[in-house]
C-alpha cells in the first residue's frame, strides 16, 4: 500500500486574493446557493467545474486533472462542500489502470495526492467530519484467494486500516450509521451483505446489489438488486439497519429500477424506475426515456439525474446529465460525471 502526502502535480485555475492572501477560486466568492459540482473528460484530463443552479449560472472551472487516457474520474463532494475526493486513474501496473487518491479544495483550487495504488472503479466515502476518506485496497493471499482492506485516509496522507474482508468479490463502503460506525455492503458467494465496522448485522440478498444509498439519518439502506431468478431484472429495495424486519420491495412486483437517491427529509428513496412505470410505484420519470436519479441537492430543491432518452433498460438510448426542479429541467450538456452538491 503506496500513501503518500505530496501535492499533485496537476493545474489549478485561481485567483491570487487580492490581499495577498492564499489563492482563490471563482467558487470562493460565489454567491450563497445550490452548487453542481461536475466533471468535463477531455480524453487525457478532467475539468472539474462548478455550476450553480440559479438560472443563467456561470460555469466555474476549478481544477484540470490530468489521468490514463480513456479513463474517468470518479469524485465525492465532502459533507463541508468544500472539497472533493478524487479516484483517478495514473498508472498502468501489470497492464491494469491503477488509480491514486486526490483531493481537490474547491475554494483555492489546491490538489493533494493522499494515496496510490488503488482499484480505479470504486467510490470514495468521506467521514461525517470531512477530515478524512475511506477507501479500498485489493490484494491476494499466498493462495490467490482475494483480500480487501478498508482504509481510512486522513488529510496528510496517513492511513489506518479499519477492517478487512477476506475471500469477497467487493467491499463498498456505504456511509457511517447515527454512532458513526462504517457501514459497507459485501458481494460474495453468498450474496450480499451489510456490515457495520467489518461484522454482518443484515443479510440482503442472495444476488450481486448496486446503486447503494444510505438515508440522511443513517438507519435505512435503498439499493437494487440485480436479481437472476427470471432473466436479469434491476429491483429496487429498502432494508431497516436495526430491528427484525426484513428487505422490503420499493416498488410494485417486478418493476425494474437503477439508481438511488435520499431527499435531505429522508421520508423515501427516489428510484429511476423504466418507463411505463404503474400507478403507484415510485417514479422519477419525465414523459420521454427516464431518468436516473444520483443525488439530491443540500436543500432537496434539485435533484441531479442522468436520463437517458431511450424506452426501456434495454434500448436506454442517449445519456445526459441533467438537474430537475420546480423550475423544470436544466441539461448539463458537456459534462461527462456528476461528482456531487456543495452549498454556499
Amino acid at each position: 500500500m503506496a500513501l503518500a502526502g505530496a501535492l499533485a502535480g496537476v493545474a489549478a485555475l485561481s485567483l491570487l486574493a487580492q490581499n495577498g492572501g492564499p489563492p482563490q477560486t471563482a467558487f470562493a466568492r460565489a454567491p450563497s446557493g445550490q452548487y453542481a459540482v461536475l466533471a468535463k473528460n477531455t480524453g487525457e484530463a478532467t475539468v472539474v467545474t462548478v455550476l450553480g443552479t440559479a438560472t443563467n449560472a456561470a460555469a466555474m472551472e476549478i481544477a484540470t486533472v490530468a489521468h490514463l487516457p480513456g479513463t474517468s474520474l470518479r469524485g465525492a463532494v465532502s459533507p463541508s462542500g468544500r472539497h472533493v475526493a478524487l479516484i483517478t486513474p495514473d498508472t498502468i501496473v501489470l497492464g491494469r489502470p491503477v488509480a491514486s487518491l486526490l483531493t481537490l479544495d474547491l475554494e483555492t483550487g489546491q490538489i493533494r495526492r493522499l494515496a496510490e495504488g488503488l482499484e480505479p472503479l470504486q467510490n470514495a466515502l468521506w467521514t461525517p467530519d470531512s477530515t478524512a476518506v475511506v477507501v479500498t485496497y485489493r490484494s491476494w493471499t499466498a493462495t490467490g484467494d482475494p483480500m480487501t482492506s478498508v482504509v481510512r485516509i486522513e488529510m496528510d496522507g496517513t492511513g489506518t486500516v479499519l477492517e478487512t474482508h477476506a475471500g469477497a468479490t467487493i467491499v463498498a463502503p456505504v456511509g457511517f450509521d447515527a454512532l458513526g460506525q462504517l457501514l459497507a455492503v459485501r458481494i460474495d458467494e453468498r450474496g450480499s451483505t451489510l456490515t457495520r465496522d467489518g461484522e454482518a448485522v443484515r443479510w440482503l440478498s442472495t444476488h450481486i446489489t448496486r446503486d447503494w444509498a444510505l438515508s440522511p439519518d443513517g438507519t435505512r439502506l435503498a439499493f437494487v438488486e440485480a436479481n437472476t431468478w427470471q432473466g436479469l431484472r434491476y429491483l429496487p429495495r429498502v432494508v431497516w439497519i436495526e430491528g427484525g424486519g426484513g428487505v422490503s420491495a420499493a416498488s410494485a412486483a417486478g418493476q425494474q429500477a437503477l439508481g438511488a437517491a435520499w431527499a435531505p427529509s429522508g421520508h423515501s428513496p427516489q428510484f429511476g424506475n423504466e418507463p411505463h412505470t404503474p400507478a403507484g410505484s415510485v417514479s422519477a420519470q419525465s414523459g420521454s426515456g427516464f431518468d436516473v436519479p444520483l443525488a439530491y441537492s443540500r436543500d432537496g430543491s434539485s435533484l441531479a439525474v442522468r436520463h437517458w432518452s431511450g424506452s426501456s433498460f434495454a434500448d436506454p438510448g442517449t445519456p445526459q446529465l441533467q438537474v430537475v426542479s420546480v423550475a423544470g429541467r436544466h441539461p448539463l450538456d458537456g459534462f461527462s460525471r456528476f461528482f456531487g452538491w456543495s452549498a454556499r
